[in-house]
């Protein structure tokens, strides 16, 4: 009995080792000292000398960072950081320069900005006064859209069903984990619950079926990629290397480059990407470049552009709202580099019969839920 205690004890400690310290995902190295996945090490690297500046916390600093929510809350996850042990001190500055500028005093650093605050009260551009002007105040009715969305993706994401899915192959042992043929099933039973996104919005539920129809043959593709992807980055699967290993195996070996690329851009607040799954559900954008789709005609444009648009605007709001203007452009920007990634991937895994099969088969279901039964 007490070798079996002593057994089951090693194990517990050495799935522990194995984890990170601060959102609890698969980890095996230590990162400014502390064992964490990529994710927590690029977000304290990026975060850590930021300090106060970095949002405060809704709810007091009372939030459980893990896996699943490590994006809700930067305050949290950086006070874990730090509590953790991770130390500001072993971040290697990417630039040698940055520490010259660094060595500038405060009073060179105002009348820099003096001088130039001068220099632009008589030559600011119209685009600049228009950013000032917007104080990104998001009304109670853009607040309760972005809620609704929230709940949305919460619901039916498919996030649970990862979850579940990683803890059961970590449970195996390491020549049985992550298998071609239930990497093929999980893939398509995350791919399926993307289905949801749409039929839980009020907002493409008030198209006609001809519109409804028109935009899941040409949007849903993008959208469960991107929801898809989104939930592996988020339980951790992207930090597995055999994850890759099986992926090359199920598709092709010039894929791995852009999946990896992927996994590196998709570091965002899970805010962002529910208002962007938003965006593309509504896209009038046919996408040839990949598939011999015809183009795409809509019978009410005008209402779906104004749809749209409703959604880029919050989206802004948002990212203005959590981050500063150069912050918000920025998180824009590599939002749709993380488009064109995932946009790149599925060119090149157009001609894998299994993920064609999965996409038709996706796009039937979807539209016998939302057009037949509608």
């Amino acid at each position: 009995m007490e070798k079996i205690l002593s057994s089951n004890t090693t194990v517990a400690n050495q799935e522990l080792l194995n984890q990170c310290k601060i959102c609890g995902s698969p980890a095996k190295y230590s990162y400014f000292g502390v064992i964490s996945c990529n994710s927590c090490k690029m977000f304290f690297k990026r975060n850590a000398e930021r300090g106060e500046k970095i949002s405060k916390c809704k709810f007091n600093n009372h939030c459980e960072t893990t896996i699943s929510n490590r994006h809700e809350c930067s305050c949290c996850r950086l006070n874990k950081c730090f509590h953790s042990g991770m130390q500001i001190e072993l971040i290697r500055p990417s630039h040698p320069k940055s520490r010259v500028k660094r060595k500038l005093s405060t009073d060179s650093i105002e009348q820099t900005q003096i001088v130039l605050a001068k220099l632009n009260e008589c030559t600011q551009f119209p685009t600049l006064n228009l950013l000032n002007a917007d104080l990104s105040t998001l009304t109670v009715d853009q607040w309760n859209l972005i809620s609704n969305l929230s709940h949305c993706y919460d619901d039916h994401s498919g996030l649970s069903i990862g979850e579940r899915y990683v803890r059961e192959q970590h449970a195996l042992p390491p020549r049985l984990r992550f298998k071609t043929t239930s990497m093929i099933v999980f893939i398509g039973t995350i791919f399926n619950e993307a289905q949801l996104l749409y039929k839980n919005n009020q907002d493409f539920l008030s198209l006609s079926l001809v519109d409804r129809s028109t935009l899941l043959h040409s949007t849903t593709a993008h959208t469960a990629s991107l929801s898809s992807n989104f939930i592996f980055h988020q339980i951790g699967l992207m930090d597995c290397p055999t994850y890759y290993n099986s992926l090359e195996i199920i598709t092709h070996a010039s894929l791995i480059p852009t999946a990896k690329r992927i996994a590196n851009r998709l570091d965002f607040d899970i805010i962002v990407i529910k208002l962007m799954l938003a965006i593309l559900s509504f896209s009038t954008i046919s996408y040839t470049s990949y598939s011999n789709s015809p183009p795409v005609n809509l019978s009410n444009t005008k209402l779906i552009l104004k749809i749209q648009d409703t959604y880029i605007d919050l989206t802004w709001r948002y990212l203005v709202y959590k981050y500063n203007y150069q912050q918000a452009i920025k998180c824009f920007s590599d939002l749709i580099r993380c488009l064109f990634a995932i946009n790149q991937a599925m060119v090149e895994i157009e001609e894998i019969q299994w993920y064609t099969n999965m996409v038709d088969s996706f796009v039937q279901t979807t539209e016998q839920i939302l057009i037949v039964d509608n």
